[in-house]
């Protein structure tokens, strides 16, 4: 290197550091930027032949002798000139904060006491600022790689959770929905209102920080629920899965119905066989034995097969509204009637059944309450009231039997109760004894073909009511009834 050639670039340094600057950021790649130091350094030294070591790859013909002694110098991190046997050698050492990238060796022709120190400087200044941008293309690459590891890993769950048949949404506590599964998406497309029951199990299991369970019916589907919380590293999370469990919903609902059936048939063979029975034995003892029976006896048999005839009679006549009500076939003849005459009628026809049966029973009307105006059938809510009123008179398993049917009004309707003093019905079969088919515990011996509150509870919704079962320390059961002219205002 001549001596003016030095002068003129130490004269012009700023300019030459910025074109340094600009070239280097232009490189490539990491060996590029070497490439530009080496280059550059040609402006301090006399460069006869040069080698580099990076990511533990080395590149040049430089003695392997002299490129170890690159590591020792990697580990003073300072730029060194060193002789070595016949030749001199510029020892460029390339790191970072992070880590060690590897050095650059150039065998120089300069004599080593005519070397400056302030080309020393400038060199270590070449170094370290080609350090920091191969530094920043590793890191830039790692980065790289990573984000295509991250790509490639969201790719493969999400094709896994899509291939999922069930649905799969993921929530944060700030940013609300974060991912879904595409049959999650195709769910809420088509029922649109399970999104609300998806966000109070997720605000559950976030507020409690447990997992949370539970079935929904939406839109006459049946959907499972399952909420998770995760803490991650970017925060609380909530994993939220759901699953279209129609199908075991309607292969439960189908054998529970032919369970009931089953005990269905059982029932109505054990209900029809009991009378029968009866009638058969009277009837063939009064053909056998007619003329030797006395007129009481007579009577007494009569009075037997004429009372199992009306009870085989029923069980007819509530099948018969069982079909009805299974074919929703049932009639209505609805009008404008006085539900307080209907409750008259009603008791006046119970009370020889009441005194049979030797039950307290009692009517309860309040003395401002003179009429009752409602719309409905009169036959089928007689048919009502002679079912719950009958129930009570069977199912009373108290010492001294009480039965009592009283009437209220509100703002909206009409409350009829028919309260007795037995054993109340167990909070779990509330619900249940609407069922078609089904009998209660307290059942006992008492006959009974399980469909009666069932019809009960379809004639009430086809009258715009509701039937329950009061919370109280005996048995009581209520209906409400509206007051306005509901048939007229539909019409």
């Amino acid at each position: 290197m001549s001596g003016e050639k030095t002068k003129y670039e130490l004269t012009n340094l700023p300019s030459f550091l910025s074109n340094f600057t600009v070239r280097l950021n232009s490189a490539e790649t990491p060996e590029k930027c070497v490439e530009e130091l080496i280059e550059a350094s040609k402006n301090f030294f006399s460069i006869e032949d040069h080698a580099y070591v990076m990511k533990d790859q080395s590149h040049g013909t430089i003695k392997p002798k002299v490129m170890a002694m690159g590591r020792w110098v990697l580990e003073k991190k300072k730029v060194s000139v060193i002789p070595v046997d016949d030749g001199t050698f510029l020892f460029l050492p390339l790191f970072s904060r992070r880590h060690d990238i590897g050095y650059v060796v150039m065998r120089i022709t300069d004599d080593i006491g005519d070397l400056k120190m302030k080309y020393m400087d400038i060199e270590s200044l070449l170094s370290f600022e080609t350090s920091m941008v191969i530094d920043n293309m590793l890191l830039t690459g790692e980065l790289i790689k990573k984000n295509e590891y991250v790509s490639e890993a969201r790719a493969y769950l999400e094709n896994v959770l899509n291939s999922l048949k069930y649905a799969v949404v993921v929530a944060s506590v700030r940013k609300g929905e974060e991912f879904s599964n595409k049959p999650y998406r195709e769910l809420i497309e088509k029922n649109k209102e399970i999104v609300n029951y998806i966000e109070d199990i997720s605000q559950e299991s976030l507020i409690y920080r447990k997992e949370v369970s539970r079935e929904v019916e939406v839109n006459q589907s049946f959907y499972s629920l399952y909420a998770v919380p995760v803490q991650l590293s970017s925060g609380l999370k909530i994993v939220i899965s759901i699953q279209d469990i129609t199908n075991t919903k309607e292969l439960e609902r189908l054998q529970k119905i032919d369970k009931m059936k089953d005990n269905f048939v059982a029932t109505i063979s054990h209900e029809l066989k009991t009378p029968l029975a009866a009638i058969l034995a009277y009837s063939e003892t009064l053909l056998e034995s007619a003329e030797s029976i006395d007129t009481d006896t007579l009577k007494s048999f009569a009075k037997t097969i004429k009372n199992e005839s009306e009870h085989l009679a029923n069980i007819i006549e509530e099948m018969i509204n069982f079909s009805k009500v299974s074919s929703n076939s049932l009639t209505m003849a609805f009008g404008r009637v006085d539900l307080v005459k209907i409750l008259k009628d009603t008791y006046d026809g119970l009370k020889i059944n009441a005194l049979s049966n030797n039950v307290k029973f009692s009517l309860e009307i309040p003395d401002d309450l003179i009429n009752a105006y409602v719309t409905a059938d009169p036959k089928r809510i007689i048919q009502v009231m002679d079912n719950l009123v009958s129930n009570a008179f069977k199912y009373n398993d108290s010492r001294e039997p009480e039965v009592k049917i009283t009437i209220r009004s509100d703002d909206e309707g009409y409350i009829v109760s028919v309260w007795d003093n037995g054993s109340p019905i167990p909070v779990e079969e509330r619900e249940k004894v609407f069922e078609k088919f089904y009998r209660g515990s307290n059942s006992g011996n008492v006959s009974g073909t399980g469909l009666g509150l069932a019809i009960v509870k379809e004639i009430i919704d086809l009258h715009k009511g509701r039937i329950w079962i009061d919370n109280v320390e005996n048995c009581s059961f209520s209906f409400f009834l509206p007051k306005r002219d509901w048939l007229n205002i539909l019409k």
